[in-house]
């Protein structure tokens, strides 16, 4: 089971007392928390609160500091307003560098500075009026504060870039594709690396999917502007299975931080699925994403086969994953290129009650591998997926009135059958005691 870094901070607590209080051994209390990732020697908990309130304190100095500036700005000289900005960003910069070099913190004063780095960048280009184009103040802000990440390995600051270039991304994909946003995500990668750190990862992969789909949209909108196209949801599907089969080869990784990255990727790419998937058990959806796509010679059909192609390959080579996630993934491609060169009219009501029987065993897969490993997420989406299906089907019955009936007690069924497992679990368990 993997934690998050929460619950693993208090799992180290409570092992350090009962080490203190000789309930267990400090080599037992080092076995539990390696099931985890961690260690009773694990440094990395801190004091949240002081931290906090450190960093609350640092951003009120530097709003203090800019109000002040702020009072009398037209009053000072242009260049020396230009020294002063440049002057506090390399002091801030340099005492986080010099204090991370000494003893090893120093991150806030890092982060203070690349805020001031961003603020200078801004003025400076005011007092001048210097460009109009303004997405490039962002772009060169997250550029500078790439080399500072990257040496001191901090996620925080390899998050403020990522958000700062996020905004770039969004602002300039205004006006053209932006390329350079994988210099920022392969920056982020780096440092998660470096930091061994799972969230920083799939934040990082959850943006290069955002930038894949934008790309895609410059695709079909060039050289106007972006445009959103039925391709897109083909393109999403690839990337999907592509994920989820990663993640699985991630899971028997020796690294605790690779095989934390592999369940979340795993459990959020799941739910992407999901989320992707519950609108196309309607008709009238199917009909309206087959009507939007091109033919074979869609972008988004290759984009979704560069994807899913090497997923079903994975899906092929290694059964870790359920049977049902297996034969998805293999038959994606297949999917896509029937998708892709089928009659709208003929294909849209087989779509639409294919996509309601496998929502309805994606349900009973979830609910059944929540009661079999104990993943409450895996037992709630399982629910939750199972009631969302059974609301569409009374608002939009399929067929007639008896084909909602008849999906009504399905679902009573499966809900009826999960709590009778889960109670017999639970008098087994009360009955090996």
């Amino acid at each position: 089971m993997q934690l998050l870094g929460l619950l693993r901070r208090e799992l180290r607590t409570e092992c350090r007392e009962w080490v203190a209080d000789g309930d267990i051994s400090a080599e037992q209390g080092n076995r539990i928390l390696a099931r985890y990732g961690t260690s009773l020697e694990d440094g990395s908990d801190g004091s949240l609160a002081y931290k906090v309130l450190v960093g609350i304190a640092l951003l009120f100095v530097g709003m203090a500091l800019l109000l002040l500036v702020s009072a009398n700005w037209e009053d000072i000289p242009r260049a020396l307003r230009m020294l002063g900005l440049i002057g506090i960003t390399l002091a801030l910069n340099g005492i986080g560098v010099h204090q991370y070099l000494k003893r090893e913190a120093g991150l806030g004063w890092l982060f203070v500075g690349s805020i001031s780095y961003g603020a200078s960048i801004m003025l400076i280009a005011q007092i001048y009026h210097l460009g109009e184009h303004f997405p490039d103040g962002l772009f060169y802000w997250a550029l500078g504060i790439v080399p500072v990440a990257w040496l001191v390995r901090s996620r925080v600051l390899a998050m403020l870039m990522l958000a700062i270039a996020t905004l770039w991304m969004l602002s300039e994909g205004k006006f053209s594709p932006p390329l350079e946003m994988v210099l920022f995500l392969a920056a982020a990668l780096a440092v998660a690396y470096q930091a061994a750190s799972a969230g920083l990862m799939v934040v990082t992969v959850g943006l290069a999917v955002s930038w894949l789909n934008l790309l895609l949209g410059w695709w079909y909108g060039y050289p106007y502007h972006p445009e959103i196209e039925g391709g897109m949801i083909s393109l999403n599907m690839g990337l999907l299975a592509l994920l989820f089969m990663a993640s699985h080869r991630l899971a028997p990784s020796s690294s605790p931080y690779l095989r934390r990255a592999g369940t979340l990727l795993s459990l959020w790419s799941l739910r992407g699925y999901l989320v992707m998937l519950v609108p196309f058990t309607l008709v009238e959806l199917c009909e309206a994403y087959l009507d939007e796509l091109t033919g074979l010679a869609d972008p988004g059909l290759w984009g979704g086969l560069l994807a899913s192609v090497p997923a079903a390959v994975l899906a092929v080579r290694h059964n870790d994953a359920h049977p049902l996630s297996r034969g998805l993934v293999m038959i994606a491609p297949l999917l896509l290129l029937l998708f892709h060169g089928t009659d709208a009219e003929a294909l849209a009501l087989p779509m639409a009650l294919m996509v309601n029987l496998l929502v309805l065993g994606s349900a009973i897969v979830l609910i059944q591998q929540g009661l079999e490993k104990g993943l409450s997420q895996f037992f709630y989406s399982g629910v939750g997926l199972l009631l969302i299906l059974a609301m569409i089907r009374y608002v939009d019955l399929v067929g007639d009135y008896v084909g909602g009936a008849v999906m009504f007690l399905i679902a009573a069924a499966i809900l009826f059958g999960a709590a009778r497992y889960w109670r017999d679990r639970q008098q087994g368990e009360q009955s090996h005691e």
